[in-house]
């Protein structure tokens, strides 16, 4: 019996079409976390690193994409603030650079309530950058099935996940992150 190739989570090209389009840095994060999201921040004012594909998922009022660089656009207007749901790319060090300039925004007090999605490298300079800052933690039990541009799963994930909260509302995320994971008041 042959696999339908519409049902198949894949690495690369879609099987049989010789498309080299499939990004490893365009991982959508589910929908269901991004509900999980909305639920905790009442919604996303900003998705720094997103295309208008990728705010299908997320549902943010304002987004950037690769061409409008979210590290030298401004986050933010001076005077106003907002909430943001970063899941960062991962290519050339870009999660550096990412976590540096969330917690940038995050200190001048641009960002008044944010989660953030990466894997869970502790080990990381990055992600102790991150953590620092951070309200709480939800480690999720299991590791996150992304989607790629064309809805299905990319196979994959070597790693486990986990959602940084930065605010003030640690009850609510707890409330809302404890069904997938275990969650942690820094």
């Amino acid at each position: 019996m042959k696999a339908n190739v519409n049902n198949l989570g894949y690495i690369g090209s879609k099987p049989g079409s010789g498309d080299p389009g499939r990004d490893s840095d365009s991982w959508f994060t589910p929908k269901k976390y991004t509900k999980m999201v909305r639920d905790v921040l009442g919604r996303i004012d900003l998705d720094p690193f997103s295309s208008e594909f990728g705010n299908t998922y997320v549902e943010a009022e304002k987004y950037f994409t690769v061409e409008q660089d979210a590290f030298s656009t401004p986050w933010f207007e001076e005077n106003i603030k907002g909430s943001v749901f970063m899941n960062p790319p991962y290519g050339r060090g870009i999660v550096n650079q990412a976590a540096d300039f969330f917690v940038d925004n995050v200190k001048k007090g641009y960002i008044t309530e944010g989660v953030v999605l990466v894997n869970n490298a502790t080990e990381t300079k990055w992600f102790h950058t991150l953590l620092q800052e951070s309200s709480s933690i939800c480690l999720p039990s299991g590791r996150i099935a992304f989607e790629n541009n064309d809805g299905k799963n990319v196979s994959g994930n070597t790693r486990g996940q986990v959602f940084l909260y930065f605010g003030s509302e640690r009850i609510k995320f707890a409330e809302v992150f404890k069904e997938i994971g275990v969650i942690l008041d820094l």
